[in-house]
């Protein structure tokens, strides 16, 4: 009697696998053209630099600027770009300039976490 002859199976699995690395970068090529594409004209993170906007506003505060909505309503944060180019936040009421966005969220400190809306006035 003859015994079974033993093949080894890995070998040949490896070699049809072939290199995983031409799928990760490709991976992570697509994910960094998405995340430039949504930066750049759905939603982008912007930092308040200043107090001009308290008590809405604190300084840090980061929010998330919707730009594909350019249609402000009262109560609604909008984000204008001035005649020199520079990005302030102003309430809906005050949008005179370029509308950029509005404000949907504010995400940083984490104890403000939520939705933002601009102060009513007295009235």
């Amino acid at each position: 009697m003859t015994a079974p002859s033993r093949t080894d199976p890995a070998p040949a699995l490896a070699a049809s696998a072939g290199s995983r690395r031409p799928r990760v970068l490709a991976t992570i090529a697509v994910g960094l053209v998405v995340a430039a594409v949504v930066r750049g004209v759905v939603l982008e993170s912007y930092v308040v630099p200043s107090a001009a906007f308290e008590p809405t506003f604190e300084p840090g505060d980061r929010v998330l600027v919707l730009k594909t909505d350019r249609s402000t309503e009262a109560g609604d944060v909008a984000l204008v770009e001035d005649d020199r180019g520079a990005l302030l936040l102003v309430p809906a009421d005050e949008a005179a300039g370029d509308v950029v966005g509005t404000v949907l969220w504010r995400y940083w400190p984490l104890t403000r976490v939520g939705p933002v809306t601009a102060p009513r006035p007295p009235a």
